[in-house]
Formats: C-alpha cells, structure tokens, sequence
C-alpha cells in the first residue's frame, strides 16, 4: 500500500512539474553561461556568412565547448518541436481566415441587431475561430490606427515586441554590448 502511494505521490509530482517554454529554456541556459559563453554565442548568432546548415554545425560546437551539449539537445528539440507547431497552427489559421472573415462580415454588417447581439455572435463565432477572429480583429485595429496612411496609399509600419528584439540585435552587432541583449525590456 504505501508503495503504490509513493508512486501515485511521485507520479503526480512529475505530471505537475511546469513545462518551460523554449524562451524559459533559452534562459535557463544563459544564466549559468559564463561571458565568454554568452559571447561566443553572439559570435554564431550573428554570423553573417554562414549557411544555416553551417550554424546548426557550429552551434553544436558552442555547446560542445562550452559543456552544454544535453541542455542544447534539449533545448533544440523543443524549438524544432515548437516551429512545427506553429508552422501547423499558421497554415490552419490562414486557411480558415476567409471562412471566419465571412462570417465576421454577416455579423457586423447586420444592422438588425444591437451591439450586445453582435458581441454575443462574435462570442460565439470564437469558439471555432479563436484565432482567426483575433487576428482580424487586430488587422483591423491596425488599419484604423494607419487609416492616414492607408487612405494616401503607403505603407504601415508596425512597431511590437519582434521589431524590439530586433532593434537589440542591431545595437548589439554595432557596439557588442552584451547587457542590450540580456536586460528585459525597452532600451532607453
């Protein structure tokens, strides 16, 4: 008896351990890396002239070199396993986008209704088209904020988290301030 509790304890404690997204993963990483580590990291991350099959090669050096090798085989799997996941997800969304914008159009264009009916009807249209609904709604949040620029014919730009990082990359392949990479948050 007291055996089968202990596994049933064990068990349990096991499923309930929280499962680290690769971001989290990534982290772990880096917070027991030594600069020099960190350093060589950026080295490969910004290599201009490799062919990604060479930076997957060297990649697995870095780790190799630095004593990491099962944490980046783990952390690569969950990236791997992360990009199918979302290559999978995005093709379905775009896929069922025209569907769900239909559907959207019918509600929102029906002026036999009050605004409750069509939050509720938009309500109900998520539950199938979680995403697709989101994502037009917020395509559409980004029209309205560019409806200027839209309306004379030039592009919209859109300023978010991804363009962030990217500008902390920039400013670190321009002066190698490792910290621009590492510090959380807007750079000021």
């Amino acid at each position: 008896m007291n055996f089968l509790f202990t596994i049933l304890v064990i068990s349990s404690v096991a499923f309930a351990a929280p499962v680290l997204t690769v971001s989290e993963e990534m982290e772990q990483i880096f917070q027991n890396l030594t600069t020099e580590a960190q350093e060589d990291y950026f080295q490969v991350l910004f290599n201009g002239t490799a062919t990604l099959a060479e930076l997957d090669q060297m990649w697995d050096e870095w780790a190799e070199k630095h004593g990491i090798t099962p944490q980046w085989t783990a952390y690569t799997a969950k990236w791997q396993a992360r990009k199918d996941k979302f290559k999978e997800t995005t093709l379905s969304v775009i896929e069922k986008l025209p569907s769900a914008y239909r559907m959207m159009s019918e509600v929102i264009e029906n002026r036999d209704q009050t605004m409750q009916h069509v939050q509720d009807a938009l309500d109900k249209l998520r539950e199938p088209y979680y995403l697709e609904v989101n994502m037009i709604l917020l395509l559409s949040k980004i029209l309205m904020e560019n409806e200027e620029v839209l309306m004379n014919g030039g592009t919209i730009e859109i300023e978010n988290e991804v363009v962030e990082q990217f500008r902390k990359m920039r400013d670190y392949k321009k002066n190698g301030n490792l910290k621009v990479l590492l510090v959380p948050g807007p750079l000021v």
